[in-house]
């Protein structure tokens, strides 16, 4: 994957949803980085999460349910860009989440980013404190990830001159 183009892809798409800012474009690239390495769609072994980030369904199920459900506006921005009907989002089993965040590749990003946006501290700009924050927020303290595999993939990003 050519990491400058899935960095245009995630900026569009985050500016579409009104949900850009310069951390938040950083952050969601190291989370693919991190979570994926832009190699990966499915999770390996478990194939619970999908997409470069390596989104749950029951965390998009969350999104959906507790965050686009009452904001109609939002809903319908984010269904636009992935091209779904707000009433079959809304109504998306485990089963159709897990195959459009396999095959839709908005969908990683924006919930990777209602995920982030949800979260009560504003996101950090320094590299190391936002290795803390995805660990704490995304990869969670029962998560496998560590603040220093995140240093690490960022240090493989291509996306930079």
């Amino acid at each position: 994957m050519n990491h400058k183009q899935i960095r245009s892809l995630i900026k569009d798409t985050l500016q579409k949803m009104g949900m850009w800012s310069q951390e938040a474009e950083e952050l969601v690239f190291l989370t693919g980085m991190v979570e994926s390495g832009y190699d990966y769609i499915y999770q390996i072994g478990s194939g619970i999460a999908r997409s470069f980030w390596q989104v749950e369904s029951a965390t998009s199920k969350d999104c959906i349910d507790n965050y686009l459900k009452f904001r109609k506006k939002k809903l319908e921005i984010v269904c636009d860009i992935m091209d779904v009907e707000p009433d079959r989002l809304l109504s998306m089993s485990d089963e159709d989440l897990k195959h459009l965040l396999w095959g839709n590749i908005y969908a990683g990003i924006i919930f990777c980013r209602i995920k982030y946006w949800r979260v009560p501290k504003k996101i950090p700009f320094e590299l190391e404190e936002m290795a803390r924050y995805w660990k704490a927020y995304y990869n969670t303290e029962g998560g496998a990830g560590t603040v220093t595999h995140f240093l690490e993939k960022a240090e493989k990003r291509k996306d930079e001159k």
